[in-house]
């Protein structure tokens, strides 16, 4: 009988223990324009009790031109990589981050990690693309590839490229590479 009251309590612990917040989306993709002033993506934080939770930036890999700027519910300075968030059971906070390409065309990353007090960790990351039409003819001339097959990002097979769209382009080599085609 002690056999199984031990697993027991560890079971009736393990539901009482709830998570504080949730996520919707942990992988946001930003795509745009290089030349735009800011190209921005979001998702949202679910309150599932009333605490506060701390964030910070934990990765960073974005072109050395580039400047990032995180809203988290309130817009912060670029620069910023932490702070706090007191939120309320039931609440939804907006969740965003601004990539500055300064006219350099690139694609990169930026993670955040939202913890709380009761060890709960969750990290969010934004991956983005910023181009045009001439890096992308620029990039397939220099590297000398023949296109295999292209897809949009939702996996549907395309005959050419489809501007504002993120696409992953498949090449003979059975290299991959992620390219995102704007006017």
């Amino acid at each position: 009988m002690k056999i199984f009251v031990l697993p027991l309590l560890m079971m009736i612990s393990s539901l009482t223990i709830a998570q504080s917040f949730s996520i919707d989306d942990i992988i946001v993709n930003i795509e745009g324009n290089s030349s735009e002033t800011s190209i921005a993506n979001n998702t949202f934080l679910n309150a599932q009790s009333t605490g506060s939770i701390q964030w910070s930036i934990v990765d960073v890999s974005l072109p050395a031109e580039w400047d990032f700027s995180n809203c988290f519910p309130n817009c912060y300075q670029i620069g910023e990589t932490s702070g706090t968030l007191s939120m309320l059971e039931g609440e939804s906070y907006y969740l965003n981050c601004h990539i500055y390409p300064n006219n350099i065309p690139g694609e990169g990353s930026v993670t955040m990690a939202i913890s709380d007090n009761m060890g709960l960790v969750q990290e969010v990351t934004w991956q983005v693309v910023a181009g045009s039409v001439s890096v992308i003819e620029n990039d397939l001339d220099s590297n000398k590839k023949q296109i295999k097959s292209i897809y949009t990002q939702d996996g549907r097979l395309v005959n050419e490229f489809i501007t504002n769209q993120i696409h992953i382009v498949v090449y003979e080599d059975g290299s991959i590479k992620q390219i995102c085609v704007t006017p």
